[in-house]
């Protein structure tokens, strides 16, 4: 298996005032820091909290349009970094075949959160895990 199951443990800001979303396994020993941007930090939380905007966010929208056409999220591979920016794949199944389509990490959690999918990161990734206990975050 060269991937695993992780959850959105968090919203966060650090010190610095930097937003992330913050992926944790489900035994809850290794978290996965992403830093985002403060309004797709607000568009994750509104999803974990069932919030519904007034007027439709941008992965509200692309729901709604896969929902349109028959698609669906399948599942969410943060896949890889680079240069301290992280990459992710959506899995998207439509047509009775999955197409996989690059994407933020914070769009792709945002929809992941929205159709209900697994997230998962690359094993590559485990050495930028952190021990939970080892960070000084506030949540949102």
């Amino acid at each position: 298996m060269s991937e695993i199951e992780v959850e959105v443990q968090a919203v966060a800001v650090d010190q610095s005032g930097n937003h992330m979303v913050m992926l944790g396994d489900k035994e809850k020993r290794k978290l996965l820091p992403i830093v985002i941007g403060p309004v797709e930090a607000r568009a994750i939380w509104m999803n974990l909290q069932g919030i519904t905007p007034e007027r439709p966010l941008t992965h509200n929208l692309l729901k709604h349009l896969l929902d349109l056409v028959g698609a669906k999220v399948q599942k969410v591979v943060i896949t890889d970094i680079k240069d301290g920016t992280f990459y992710a794949l959506l899995h998207v199944e439509y047509g009775g075949e999955v197409h996989k389509v690059d994407a933020r990490p914070s769009d792709a959690i945002a929809l992941a959160l929205a159709f209900d999918a697994p997230v998962y990161i690359d094993l590559r990734l485990i050495e930028f895990t952190l021990d939970p206990a080892d960070l000084n975050i506030q949540h949102n």
